[in-house]
C-alpha cells in the first residue's frame, strides 16, 4: 500500500469516528484486513530475497511462487521471482512466469523489455541460443541499452562463434558503454584472447579479477590467458582462487570444465618441478 492509500485510509477512519465509535473501529478492522491483503505478496517476496541471499534456494522458490500464487504480484515481484528461477536452475519455470508478462497489452516498455531480456537467459539455458540471440538483438536495434543485455548479446555471439571481428566491436562498444561491468570486461577479454592478443585480454582481466574477486569465469578465463603468456605462478595463484569461486545456476562454465582447467596447470606446474 503506498503512502497516499495509506493517508486516504486514515482519513476516512478519522471521519468515520467522528460519526461513531463503533464504526470507526468497524472501518479500522476493515482497512487493516485490506492492507494485509494487499501487503501479503510483498511479505512473501521479502522472505524469499532472504532466503535466496543466504542461499536458501528451495525456500526461496517457495516464497516468490506463494507471493505470485496470490493473484496480486506486480510484474517487478514476478521479474523478480523469474530471476531466481533462472539462478537455481529452474529455466522452464521461469520461462512460464515471464511469457505472461510479455503478452500483458499496455503494459511499460522498460518493465517489457526486462522480461523479454531474462526471457532470453530462460533461451540460452534451453539450447536455443538463436531465438536468444534474435531476441536480444532485436532489442539492441530499438534502442534498448543496459549493462546486462550488453554483457548477455556479446556471451552469445562468442559462445556462437559470430564474426569474431564484429564480436570485439559489440564488445569494445559495451566496454565503452559500462568498463566496470563484469560481464562486459570477461567477453572482451574471451576476444582478445581468440585474436591472440593476448596482452590485451591480460589487461582486462586484471581488472576483472582484480574487482570481482568470486567469478568463476573470471578466473577461469585468466588462467588461460596466463598459460597462454607462460606465467604458470600466475595460472597456479588463480587455480585456487577458483576453487573457492561459489558457483551457481548462471555460472556459465561447467565444473568438468573447471577441474579439467586446473589439473592442466597443475600437471604442468609438477613436470616443470620435476
Amino acid at each position: 500500500m503506498n503512502l497516499i492509500a495509506v493517508l486516504i485510509a486514515l482519513a476516512i477512519i478519522i471521519v468515520a469516528f467522528k460519526f461513531n465509535v463503533f464504526l470507526g473501529i468497524a472501518v479500522a478492522i476493515v482497512a487493516i484486513g485490506v492492507g494485509i491483503y494487499n501487503f501479503l505478496p510483498t511479505y512473501y517476496a521479502i522472505n524469499g530475497n532472504k532466503a535466496f541471499e543466504i542461499g536458501d534456494e528451495d525456500r526461496a522458490r517457495e516464497w516468490y511462487k506463494k507471493a505470485c500464487e496470490t493473484g496480486r504480484a506486480n510484474v517487478k515481484l514476478k521479474s523478480s521471482y523469474a530471476y531466481v528461477l533462472l539462478r537455481t536452475g529452474y529455466a522452464d519455470e521461469a520461462e512460464k512466469v515471464l511469457d505472461p508478462i510479455i503478452r500483458v497489452k499496455g503494459l511499460a516498455p522498460e518493465k517489457k523489455n526486462l522480461a523479454k531480456q531474462q526471457r532470453c537467459m530462460v533461451y540460452y539455458k534451453q539450447g536455443r541460443l538463436d531465438e536468444a540471440i534474435e531476441d536480444a538483438q532485436s532489442m539492441m536495434n530499438e534502442g534498448y541499452r543496459n549493462s546486462s543485455i550488453y554483457g548477455m548479446l556479446g556471451y552469445f555471439k562468442l559462445l556462437r562463434n559470430d564474426d569474431l571481428d564484429e564480436t570485439t566491436k559489440l564488445c569494445e562498444e559495451a566496454y565503452d558503454y559500462n568498463s566496470d561491468d563484469r560481464d562486459i570486461k570477461d567477453n572482451l577479454s574471451i576476444c582478445y584472447f581468440r585474436k591472440g592478443e593476448y596482452e590485451k585480454a591480460e589487461k582486462i582481466s586484471d581488472e576483472l579479477v582484480g574487482s570481482t574477486p568470486n567469478f568463476v569465469e573470471g578466473f577461469y578465463h585468466g588462467i588461460q590467458i596466463a598459460m597462454k603468456l607462460n606465467k604458470y605462478d600466475k595460472a597456479a595463484e588463480y587455480a585456487e582462487k577458483l576453487k573457492e569461486c561459489k558457483r551457481s545456476g548462471m555460472t556459465t562454465v561447467t565444473e568438468e570444465e573447471v577441474n579439467k582447467l586446473i589439473q592442466e596447470v597443475k600437471n604442468h606446474n609438477e613436470n616443470t618441478i620435476g
